[in-house]
């Protein structure tokens, strides 16, 4: 594996290594789970993307909830912060009166990728 540069000596990717597969186009396949999870969205596959109740943009997603107690969305924070450790994709999340957000974003991609999406969709079965 090389790795070049552009002429203003901005690192290009490095080259792939023979026999690997080569990475996948985001916007063509429809199992996020298949997706390369450091590959940032671009607007218009994250709007055709975006589970319901969820916004955001390219570089984060996030969601509210209301909670008929506050510790029940404590105990609701809980469950997301257990599914998230089961994955190592963790979300950020405040906790107010009532109230949880939860945000998505892959950092190192600097921005959503398709695991924030599949982790952000899979949060409706742990209310």
């Amino acid at each position: 594996m090389t790795r070049n540069s552009d002429p203003n000596g901005t690192p290009s990717k490095p080259d792939p290594v023979p026999g690997t597969p080569a990475t996948t186009d985001p916007a063509k396949v429809t199992d996020p789970a298949k997706v390369d999870a450091k590959i940032r969205l671009s607007a218009e596959v994250l709007a055709a993307r975006m589970p319901q109740d969820w916004q955001g943009d390219p570089a984060l997603i996030w969601r509210e909830w209301t909670f008929p107690t506050y510790l029940d969305g404590v105990h609701f924070a809980e469950r997301v912060a257990q599914q998230a450790e089961a994955v190592k994709h963790h979300p950020d999340m405040l906790i107010t009166y009532k109230k949880v957000k939860i945000s998505y974003t892959t950092h190192d991609a600097g921005g959503v990728t398709a695991i924030d999406l599949s982790e952000a969709a899979s949060l409706d079965d742990l209310r």
